[in-house]
């Protein structure tokens, strides 16, 4: 159960997907002068080195953010980018201090960078090794002058136990992202579980869920229950795939050609922000006639 390590897989097309719209509504929903709670259930390490034997052994990030960093280095294109994609690569640079790409940002740093003192960081990880690898980097993903005090949470847990024991949080606003590797067929299961579960306890909390769009029929049906556990708590919802080429049904020997995000309670300007910056990204991702985006959200 402790196969999947994510930095095989950093900077790939999914996580820019993922860190674009996570790096969106952290800085969106942090514009409000009260309290915000962050919950991520699927950590990772937090920083990823480009330099990293699996990172070179994988090769991913070339399908990701080695082909966007090139627009950022560029200065006349830099200042053309869509505002969510400027943003996006400026949080890379920030990291990196400079225009060279060593070091990758995971989601808990993402969350961390946007949050402020009045905040709450809620990180879990299940993989020994990983969780290892975050608690030394807790000066770095960490909100300011916290690490010693409750606002911050690291702990080695299943994700989805450590989700139910948080919600609703005291601040009774909160962000949550659901990423897990879904290598094992239960975690789709367990999604649509923890967010049917979610949506009684905190009805107004923003979740993200992260998923790879496979030709198997767990990944077909996921979004399709999503969209009913929304209908049923009258929840809005936003879905945004990203492919960079078709979907095949060898998929492990193709590699992941596409994957999504589906969100509850969106902010509303989430929807006309990808709209702007996918076109842009899928255009420099794709690889074939095949890649794309796709945004659907809910009527209500």
């Amino acid at each position: 159960m402790f196969s999947y390590r994510h930095a095989f897989h950093a900077g790939n097309h999914a996580d820019v997907l993922k860190h674009m719209i996570l790096l969106n509504i952290c800085q969106y929903m942090t514009q409000k002068d009260k309290p915000l709670t962050y919950i991520d259930t699927h950590a990772g390490v937090g920083v990823y080195q480009m330099g990293n034997p699996m990172a070179q052994k994988s090769g991913e990030a070339q399908t990701g953010i080695a082909k966007l960093w090139p627009m950022w280095q560029n200065k006349g294109q830099r200042n053309q980018l869509p505002p969510m994609l400027h943003a996006y690569l400026q949080h890379i640079f920030e990291l990196n201090g400079a225009d060279e790409l060593k070091h990758y940002p995971g989601s808990p740093y993402i969350a961390s960078r946007n949050l402020r003192e009045i905040d709450r960081l809620r990180v879990f990880e299940l993989h020994p090794t990983d969780m290892r690898l975050l608690d030394e980097m807790i000066n770095r993903i960490n909100l300011p002058d916290s690490r010693d005090d409750k606002r911050v949470l690291f702990k080695t847990v299943d994700g989805f136990v450590g989700l139910k024991a948080n919600i609703p949080p005291a601040s009774r606003r909160g962000l949550v992202l659901i990423d897990p590797s879904y290598e094992i067929k239960d975690d789709y299961t367990k999604v649509a579980k923890a967010m049917k579960d979610a949506l009684i306890r905190f009805p107004t909390g923003t979740y993200c869920i992260w998923y790879p769009v496979l030709a198997r029929q767990e990944s077909r049906n996921l979004v399709t229950q999503l969209e009913r556990i929304a209908a049923d708590a009258g929840a809005k919802w936003l879905h945004a795939t990203l492919a960079v080429g078709e979907v095949q049904p060898a998929q492990m020997a193709a590699g992941l050609q596409a994957s999504g995000m589906f969100v509850f309670n969106p902010p509303y300007t989430l929807a006309d922000d990808l709209k702007a910056a996918l076109p842009l990204v899928a255009d420099k991702l794709k690889t074939d006639a095949a890649g794309g985006y796709e945004i659907a959200h809910s009527k209500n």
